[in-house]
């Protein structure tokens, strides 16, 4: 069998202006892999549209979405989880798995181990978040906790759904980067602090708990450059539209059609 879905993340809408998603679609489906905005009202009225556009909408959130609440992740949380459920055709992944045709599909934001090259100091990593994101450095430690237990949470999804007989593939959806070997070719990020926030690398753990094979495709969005990446027979795919004000970015942009065949 075949699902095809649609891929985008990154949409970072408010640099750009405006987002119009008409005649866009090529799939039924659409998974957004985060980064929609920094106000949640226009995560709001995007998802709205994406939803008027698609059959169903599967969105997971980007630390853009807390940018200005990451001292208070869990009411952030709390607000985005209250406004995105009541959005037809719009599925909230966080703490949420949905099931169509057979596909698992498992979302997380992932968030940042700071911990992605183990050469690089832990604590170092640390303070880069408390300069960049302007918090304490407890507040920059919570958040490490919050990706640990994201992790988790992908780590025990995936271990129940081998044995849910109805589940024959699983897509992984994370905003943050899955592993390291991803993105460690990139010279702008070799020995640089920012590789320790592109990813959380506890989330591969999770493969450790699929003894049926059944992840197919792991989907993931904050990595601004594109990548479409076999391994082990799991595909690794993004499709990063970017801050319009970085060199990080895609003027033309369209979704990524990706087919899982199961």
């Amino acid at each position: 069998m075949l699902i095809h879905f649609d891929l985008i993340s990154d949409l970072h809408v408010e640099s750009w202006g405006h987002f119009d998603w008409t005649d866009q679609p090529t799939s039924p489906y659409c998974i957004v892999a985060g980064d929609i905005a920094r106000d949640h009202a226009i995560v709001v009225d995007t998802l709205e549209h994406l939803g008027q556009v698609y059959r169903g909408v599967f969105y997971i959130d980007g630390n853009d979405e807390h940018k200005h609440s990451m001292n208070n992740l869990g009411q952030s949380y709390r607000e985005l989880s209250q406004l995105v459920e009541q959005i037809p055709n719009v599925v909230y992944l966080q703490d949420n798995v949905v099931v169509v045709d057979g596909v698992a599909i498992v979302g997380t934001n992932g968030w940042w181990s700071c911990d992605f090259d183990p050469l690089l100091d832990f604590d170092q990593s640390v303070a880069y978040v408390e300069e960049t994101a302007m918090i304490s450095t407890g507040e920059a430690l919570s958040i490490v906790g919050v990706a640990h237990n994201d992790a988790a949470y992908a780590i025990n999804t995936i271990n129940k759904l081998q044995r849910h007989k109805d589940v024959k593939a699983i897509i992984m959806v994370s905003h943050t980067v899955p592993a390291p070997w991803i993105i460690e070719h990139d010279p702008q990020l070799i020995d640089n602090w920012r590789f320790n926030v592109m990813g959380n690398s506890h989330l591969q753990l999770a493969l450790g708990e699929d003894s049926e094979r059944k992840i197919k495709t792991w989907c993931f969005g904050h990595y601004h450059r594109p990548v479409d990446r076999i391994k082990d027979g799991i595909r690794y795919v993004n499709n990063c539209r970017g801050r319009a004000d970085t060199e990080y970015q895609q003027s033309a942009y369209y979704p990524k059609r990706i087919t899982v065949e199961y």
